[in-house]
């Protein structure tokens, strides 16, 4: 297993070669890295939702110029560093990546070590990931290297491959499970603060039609702030299963393949990932 794909990836070397396949490549991991990034401003909002959501508690009217401190929300702006650590080491493998087949050489792995070392001590990590991300960084290390030559790059991806993959699921679960579930909350004690308001107002006998406008106007803004944030993490987590779909596919179908055929394999992903990215960057 082992042994054919390390062919299959010394033909994708070769490819690398010919005039039409670096730029190929180049696209692909650059919509990577791209991808990747956006993700960023998705795990800094993780903290802000968290107090977003505490600040729904705080009594009307006392106008306060600090943000709630919470253990529970720093613990949760803590895993999201780690995460972003995480999805920083695999940007840097598909940066090194393209580096390597074009050029040779690559210093994306400069800070392999203290991004694994973040990824480890703050995302809270199983053990499958916690491999993984250990596996890339070494692979990143190790291109660093002024001994690293070019003909190691097709048995370091083989080993380093399925790793990819399964951080890149880690960050798709991440951002569609537990940040969609930070979001649903913030969102409902939201709604909840708005009727407080109105039972406040009703009790004292202020409620108006036009406080009743005003009110509903605010709502459906907040609405639409939690409806686009929302759709930015199912898009995210589509793209980053979009960018594992290319990064198997390149590895699975690229024994013998032509350049125009190369060119044919990845522009659907390349496409598809510009596609999505402006999505998800426009909800921040």
């Amino acid at each position: 297993m082992r042994a054919g794909s390390a062919v299959v990836l010394v033909f994708v070397l070769a490819l690398l070669a010919s005039c039409n396949a670096p730029d190929t490549i180049a696209r692909f991991c650059s919509s990577a890295v791209t991808t990747l990034k956006a993700g960023d401003a998705l795990f800094d909002d993780m903290k802000a939702s968290c107090i977003r959501e505490a600040q729904t508690f705080e009594p009307f009217g006392t106008f306060p110029v600090s943000d709630p401190s919470l253990a529970a929300c720093d613990n949760v702006g803590r895993q999201a560093e780690g995460v972003k650590a995480a999805s920083k080491l695999v940007s840097n493998y598909f940066t090194a990546l393209n580096d390597l087949a074009s050029f040779g050489t690559s210093k994306a792995g400069d800070d392999a070590k203290d991004l694994l070392t973040k990824a480890s001590a703050a995302a809270k990590l199983s053990a499958a990931p916690q491999k993984a991300l250990s596996s890339v960084a070494g692979f990143l290390t190790r291109t660093v290297t002024s001994g690293y030559q070019q003909k190691m790059l097709a048995d370091d991806i083989v080993k380093v491959h399925e790793d990819v993959k399964i951080v890149l699921d880690g960050l798709s679960e991440a951002v569609g499970v537990a940040y969609l579930q930070q979001l649903q909350d913030e969102e409902l004690k939201t709604a909840a603060r708005y009727k407080e308001f109105k039972q406040a107002a009703e009790q004292q006998h202020q409620w108006t039609a036009d406080v009743t406008l005003v009110l509903d106007s605010r709502w459906q803004v907040d609405r639409a702030t939690f409806a686009a944030k929302q759709k930015a993490a199912l898009t995210y987590k589509a793209a980053l299963e979009t960018l594992a779909a290319g990064n198997e596919d390149l590895a699975a179908h690229a024994s013998g393949i032509k350049t125009d055929e190369l060119v044919g394999l990845l522009s659907p992903y390349i496409a598809q990932l510009e596609s999505l990215v402006p999505a998800i960057q426009k909800a921040y």
